[in-house]
């Protein structure tokens, strides 16, 4: 250790059954060492990792996820849930299957992010970190409209340069 507290610590488990537990927490918290981590502190400390009750059965890895959601759209904000998924992904350094498990369906299940089924699109609604409905607007995105070829990001200028790309005449 450190003089500041802080090192690596590291140990050999040699119990199947502790190990089992150790590979189920690691799913639902993103990896082995904030399972362990979080298991130390509540052990230790007393400590879940948060102050209330509610908030505790929310993973670390999903509370990073709503931070950075609303960092993205504050609270109230909408995004396609696959943008957002990858953002996530890439952000959280997480495979991106693993996301919507990991981070949006603990969320949903706190009720700090609610699901948009539109015609074309899955929208991500992004709420507080208290939950309950104060924390939603009931209005849809105004970019629900958009058609099916308008990328998420680009506004479909790159889909659009691709297809004059194609059409255009070759052999000159």
């Amino acid at each position: 250790m450190s003089e500041d507290g802080t090192g690596l610590v590291s140990f050999r488990v040699d119990d199947p059954e502790l190990a089992g537990a150790i590979e189920d927490a690691a799913e639902s918290e993103g990896s082995k060492s904030d399972a362990i981590r979080n298991g130390l502190r509540a052990a230790f400390l007393g400590d879940g990792g948060s102050e209330t009750g509610d908030e505790s059965e929310i993973s670390v890895k999903a509370r990073e996820g709503h931070r950075l959601l609303v960092e993205w759209t504050g609270v109230g904000g909408w995004m396609e849930l696959e943008t957002a998924e990858s953002m996530l992904a890439n952000k959280m350094n997480i495979n991106t299957d693993a996301i919507r498990r990991l981070v949006v369906k603990p969320l949903k299940g706190g009720d700090m992010v609610r699901l948009h089924q539109g015609v074309k699109h899955v929208w991500l609604i992004v709420g507080s970190a208290e939950g309950g409905d104060a924390s939603f607007v009931d209005e849809t995105p105004a970019s629900t409209s958009s058609t099916e070829s308008e990328a998420a990001t680009d506004g479909g200028e790159a889909r659009e340069r691709l297809e004059e790309l194609a059409n255009a005449e070759v052999g000159e």
